[in-house]
């Protein structure tokens, strides 16, 4: 059977000695690190967020009535935006499964910590955005894209890291060769989808007005035109690009930490922006995924779910989202609970014990 290590091996490069399980192991392939294989550290960040926290929601009622006569997207206030269906512990559950390579994953939040995460846990560090935005920001922010603009500035990040929002999970084992290269560029997974012509208008979904931003400052620096939106799958991201793109356009990512609330002049330095730049630039590259979208907020959510359910080891990653809602908030909740805990019922290393 073909292998992309070797197919013929001499007498000379077996070494005596046996693994684990007894067998000869050879030498020149056991000891020195394959030329295509990723050897430098990966780690994992996540946003999350307890929208039913009185103290979190007294926060953004007060910046909400600081903000208003702003334009804004679409829903960029939204309490839509913040509920929650205990998404993240269940994301994790898939990392720490399908991806037992991640050395380390931030979590970060305001102020608040899961009630299900051990304070011992060695894997999961929990990171305030006070402690990884520049001082003078104004926060609090409720702005996940302002959020995103400083991500790359976390104490002790690995220089190539996965960012997860708590709606995306692994759905089979993944290697780190899928989200970057051993040389180092990333992999940039690219929807059908297009970024709509023209400039960002006023009440349209935050991701297109960011993607029409994301477009022009790329234009600006390569003299070509970006037109295909991203998946939403984990963005593979390199701490360097971002601290580039933040010195290249230090006005425009500021104004974006500063936004409270998304408006539409934000860009994703931690999405589109970012990738988009670093395929312009030589360090990303274009690849396939098997990836699947859920909107569990639209009528036929039951029937995708238990798809996801039958299709589970034919996907690498899945996204459920809540952009549209037709059902009643009580069955969306129920539904993905139900699926989640169907799905990835093992507990995590990072979780307590229940009571």
């Amino acid at each position: 059977m073909w292998n992309p290590v070797t197919s013929l091996l001499g007498d000379e490069e077996f070494r005596s000695g046996e693994d684990k399980e007894g067998a000869e192991l050879p030498s020149a392939v056991s000891s020195t690190p394959h030329l295509m294989q990723v050897t430098f550290p990966i780690d994992a960040v996540f946003t999350w967020v307890d929208g039913t926290d009185p103290a979190w929601l007294e926060r953004k009622r007060a910046a909400l009535e600081q903000n208003l006569g702003h334009p804004m997207p679409e829903a960029a206030a939204d309490d839509l935006r913040f509920v929650g269906h205990d998404e993240l512990r269940h994301s994790l559950r898939s990392l720490e499964q399908y991806a037992p390579w991640i050395r380390h994953v931030y979590l970060v939040t305001d102020g608040q910590r899961p009630d299900w995460l051990r304070e011992d846990s060695e894997w999961v560090t929990v990171v305030d955005h006070r402690d990884i935005a520049p001082a003078g920001t104004v926060l609090p922010t409720f702005n996940s894209q302002a959020i995103e603009a400083n991500l790359h500035r976390i104490d002790g990040l690995s220089e190539h890291f996965l960012y997860f929002n708590d709606d995306m999970f692994l759905s089979s084992p993944v290697q780190p060769e899928l989200f970057f290269h051993a040389n180092g560029l990333a992999s940039m997974f690219l929807s059908r989808a297009q970024v709509a012509p023209g400039e960002p208008v006023e009440g349209e979904p935050a991701p297109d007005a960011a993607g029409k931003n994301a477009r022009r400052l790329v234009q600006e620096v390569s003299g070509r035109r970006l037109s295909r939106k991203l998946f939403h799958a984990p963005y593979a991201l390199r701490r360097s690009v971002s601290y580039e793109i933040e010195k290249q356009w230090p006005e425009i990512i500021q104004r974006t930490r500063d936004s409270q609330f998304r408006r539409l002049e934000d860009v994703t330095l931690a999405g589109g922006l970012h990738l988009n730049y670093a395929y312009a630039t030589s360090r990303a590259v274009t690849r396939g995924i098997r990836y699947r979208y859920v909107g569990i907020g639209e009528e036929t959510a039951a029937a995708e779910l238990r798809r996801l359910i039958a299709d589970r080891d034919s996907l690498k990653t899945f996204c459920l989202n809540d952009a549209v809602q037709e059902l009643p908030s009580d069955v969306v909740d129920r539904q993905v609970r139900a699926f989640l805990a169907e799905r990835f019922p093992d507990m995590g290393s990072f979780e307590k014990l229940p009571d």
